[in-house]
């Protein structure tokens, strides 16, 4: 079995970060193996928030899996408790690239989620500095995952005018358009896949991948409710499972969005209220390769 370090928040309540990614990832046959960068009572959206933070010991954290011999597959890095983390991330990742090599294995990869803002603006108690720990750690990612807003901070473009460019076309050849502009600046900083996820598009949204070849492609998947806090865990969590399990990304991408869309519809039939998320703990079955 493969294994998948997990890099995310611990949220108590809201079915977000760690707490979602790690049963989803498991019922993709994979190891989860969590290393909460933040501990919070409950995701940010909640008007009250206790947190502590996990910045000072993800440098042991990491030493004690190496001194122990802990080799990882693959590396999913997603909400940092603080911007110096992402140097550290990058040490244990090169670390772990230079064990593989003596060891014979195949070389881990880094899949990133750089999960910081949305809705056109930066998360509570970040600062551009948190822009540029994803930067950084695009160089290395062989996949990213960006919402809309993310990949407009990283990539320098104006993010309302991107959204009303993008709400006024009307093929995605139109989008296309528009799209190559950004993803073309985002890969000034990385030489891996991009997919950009959770585009609006009237009654649908999209998840549009770039590929290393510089195409683009499109996955479209009706609303099925509101947008709820979470489902941008559960995307990563899906798509970066079934990648270092060998499932292409044209696979994984429909298959996240389809569960993803069949949770919330699930969740708005149970009156889950939205900030607690998508209630997708009755709908695990479902989750298969």
């Amino acid at each position: 079995m493969k294994r998948l370090a997990v890099m995310n928040d611990l949220s108590g309540v809201g079915r977000s970060s760690l707490a979602i990614e790690l049963p989803v990832i498991s019922a993709l046959h994979v190891q989860a193996c969590p290393v909460p960068t933040k501990i919070l009572s409950n995701h940010t959206g909640f008007s009250h928030v206790a947190q502590t933070d996990a910045a000072p010991s993800l440098k042991d954290y990491f030493h004690a899996w190496s001194e122990n011999g802990f080799y990882m597959d693959g590396l999913l890095a997603g909400y940092l408790g603080h911007p110096d983390q992402a140097a550290e991330i990058l040490q244990y990742f090169s670390d772990l690239r230079e064990t593989a090599a003596a060891l014979g294995k195949q070389k881990p990869v880094l899949l990133l989620d750089p999960v910081m803002a949305d809705h056109g603006k930066l998360y509570k108690n970040m600062d551009e500095r948190y822009i540029t720990a994803a930067q950084a750690l695009m160089a290395e990612a062989d996949v990213c995952f960006p919402n809309l807003t993310e990949a407009a901070l990283i990539a320098d473009c104006d993010y309302e005018a991107l959204q009303e460019t993008l709400l006024s076309c009307q093929s995605d050849a139109g989008r296309a358009m528009v799209l190559h502009a950004v993803f073309s600046e985002l890969q000034h900083f990385t030489k891996g896949d991009i997919v950009i996820t959770g585009i609006e598009d009237g009654e649908s949204l999209l998840n549009v991948l770039s590929s290393k070849d510089g195409e683009l492609h499109f996955f479209r998947n009706e609303k099925t409710g509101q947008n709820r806090p979470g489902t941008g865990d559960l995307f990563s969590a899906i798509v970066s499972a079934e990648y270092i399990n060998g499932i292409p990304l044209s696979e994984s991408i429909p298959h996240a969005g389809h569960f993803i869309a069949d949770a919330i519809a699930y969740s708005e039939k149970q009156n889950i209220p939205v900030m607690h998320g998508v209630q997708f703990e009755d709908l695990l079955e479902n989750l298969h390769i």
